[in-house]
């Protein structure tokens, strides 16, 4: 897919990472003192802005008012978005999780893994500002200007998986964030996340252009593949599971949408 505008995906991804790391870099070092606690949420969340900032800064710094109006149109455009995709794009995500559990389970881990999650309720606006916040940034400008090199999906997709992955890095190092407490499980957890990213990354893909490049619907599955996560008590290696089995699922989506995923 050919788009009618220069993009800049250099200065976009540095500038991202700039307005992410820096505030999450402080909140880091704040998150081990006690006294400066109230400071490491407001960091924390300022480093959510980073891509979308980022985003706003490279339509207006364009000069360009029909790449403004393609991203105000996908912001705005529910079309794509039908049950019938929502309820597919639902199923990818949950079935493997349900299996994975099973498969756990089979293994020996505990059954009350299919207890549902007593922070999923809570949870709930924390996933929603975070989908909104990283989707408005990510598929109103960042993949987009990756396809702007690579022309394909797959090949781009591959490269956002790389740079997603590695801008969550600082959060490894908040005390008591999801991604620390990985690091404080084991390393093998850790990479399960960074390897998590690109199954991630090739489904969300390719949702969002099946929903005609609807910003709406990449959140909707940003929103939902994080809330599937906190839907059971599923453990460490279940998850590891599930990431396996979303391969597979990113596989077949790869086989059977190549008009996606390999046309340029």
């Amino acid at each position: 897919m050919t788009l009618p505008f220069n993009y800049s995906p250099l200065r976009f991804f540095s500038l991202v990472f700039a307005a992410t790391w820096l505030p999450w870099s402080i909140a880091a070092y704040l998150s081990y003192l006690p006294q400066l606690q109230v400071w490491v949420m407001s960091l924390a969340l300022l480093g959510l802005l980073g891509p979308v900032c980022a985003a706003s800064a490279m339509v207006w710094a364009s000069g360009d008012k029909r790449l403004w109006q393609d991203c105000r149109k996908r912001v705005f455009s529910l079309g794509g978005i039908s049950p019938g995709r929502v309820l597919l794009m639902l199923g990818l995500i949950l079935i493997p999780l349900v299996m994975a559990t099973w498969l756990s389970v089979r293994f020996g881990q505990s059954a009350s893994q299919f207890s549902f999650s007593g922070g999923f309720l809570a949870m709930l606006p924390l996933a929603l500002i975070a989908a909104l916040l990283e989707e408005l940034g990510w598929r109103s400008y960042g993949v987009d200007s990756l396809r702007s090199i690579w022309k394909m999906l797959l090949p781009a997709s591959l490269a956002f998986s790389v740079l997603w992955a590695l801008w969550h890095l600082p959060l490894f190092f908040i005390h008591n964030t999801y991604q620390n407490q990985l690091w404080q499980a084991g390393g093998i957890y850790v990479t399960n996340f960074f390897i998590s990213i690109f199954p991630a990354t090739v489904m969300a893909n390719w949702f969002y252009y099946r929903c005609q490049r609807s910003i709406p619907a990449a959140i909707l599955f940003h929103f939902s593949l994080v809330m599937a996560s906190e839907l059971l008590q599923i453990e460490p290696l279940t998850k590891c599971i599930w990431t396996g089995l979303l391969f597979l699922v990113a596989a077949m989506l790869i086989a059977i949408e190549q008009d996606i995923f390999f046309k340029e």
